[in-house]
């Protein structure tokens, strides 16, 4: 997977670095003309007001003003054109590369209630969901979208007038994969820095013989020895290195036959160089964020034996 991926990586480099390089110099002189419109235009509509310019300079003035506002939001534009391009590019490389079959929706998300049963979360009061997709890797099937999670908020003005905003709370991406065995037992590991509000249930706290691992995160299961057999010292190393991709909390769910993940990142995860050369290395840990489904059946071997239907049950 890796070795392919970063052969069309290689490929594919120059051409978006001469496309950045272009769009750099576009958005440049976009905002070399717009900036200067903006602080001359409304330097000179101010001295016109106090000095008591006739109107048509006025209107000229405030024109010169909108010309330089609509200039900048070119820029950002062309800005954001780039950065869509390239992730597209990673996104669609991947699908096609690791997830052929795969079924997009971009108009739909994970149910609601799908996004409630790991606990990771307060029940919102509204919820969006989007950029669905559902696919096979290896033999494990999952589904993962984008979620937006708000809650409904009562706010007094200094009048003393009340009124309502919908505010949100949590926002990213969430995994779900199935898998064959049903272990019958729960296992959540939740990162501690930025914790929301969860749900416990009958879970104990279970500390792991792996030191940083437990600084990091919170592990809570229905059964301890399951933590000790599905997250192996070896699993946690990668779990923490996974981790530090991502700029929001990381949340994990073992329960029954699913396997729950969600990215509480504000969709911030993925950003593309602009100012400097997109590098091979920064690009690949861009591939690496989309290809997170076939990582992480890898990384936690769910398309391993001790994943399989028929496997023991003594282990657990």
């Amino acid at each position: 997977m890796a070795d392919t991926l970063d052969e069309m990586v290689k490929t594919v480099l120059p051409h978006f670095e001469e496309a950045r390089k272009k769009a750099r110099k576009t958005y440049g002189i976009l905002l070399g003309i717009g900036i200067p419109c903006i602080v001359i235009g409304a330097v000179l509509f101010f001295i016109a007001l106090m000095k008591d310019w006739p109107n048509i300079a006025l209107v000229l003035l405030a024109l010169l003003v909108i010309a330089g506002i609509v200039l900048c939001f070119v820029a950002a534009g062309v800005h954001g054109k780039y950065s869509r391009q390239v992730s597209s590019w990673a996104e669609d490389s991947v699908n096609q590369l690791l997830f052929p079959n795969a079924l997009k929706d971009d108009g739909r998300g994970l149910l609601l209630k799908k996004v409630m049963e790991p606990g990771f979360f307060a029940v919102p009061d509204r919820y969006f969901g989007s950029n669905y997709l559902t696919a096979t890797y290896d033999g494990i099937s999952f589904e993962k979208a984008n979620y937006r999670l708000q809650k409904l908020e009562t706010h007094t003005d200094s009048k003393g007038h009340s009124y309502t905003t919908y505010e949100d709370y949590a926002q990213g991406t969430m995994y779900r994969f199935q898998y064959d065995r049903d272990f019958g037992q729960v296992v959540k590991v939740l990162e501690k820095q930025g914790m929301l509000s969860y749900a416990k249930g009958n879970l104990q706290k279970v500390e792991t013989e792996y030191i940083l691992f437990n600084k990091k995160f919170l592990t809570l299961a229905s059964d301890a020895t399951t933590v000790f057999y599905l997250l192996t010292p070896q699993i946690q190393e990668k779990i923490l290195s996974l981790e530090n991709k991502f700029k929001g909390q990381f949340y994990l769910a073992f329960i029954g036959n699913e396997l729950f993940i969600a990215v509480n990142d504000s969709n911030t995860s993925i950003r593309i160089p602009w100012s400097k050369p997109l590098s091979q290395e920064e690009m690949m840990s861009i591939v690496e964020l989309y290809a997170i489904p076939a990582v992480f059946i890898k990384l936690l071997g769910l398309n391993k034996a001790k994943f399989e239907k028929n496997a023991g049950v003594a282990a657990v």
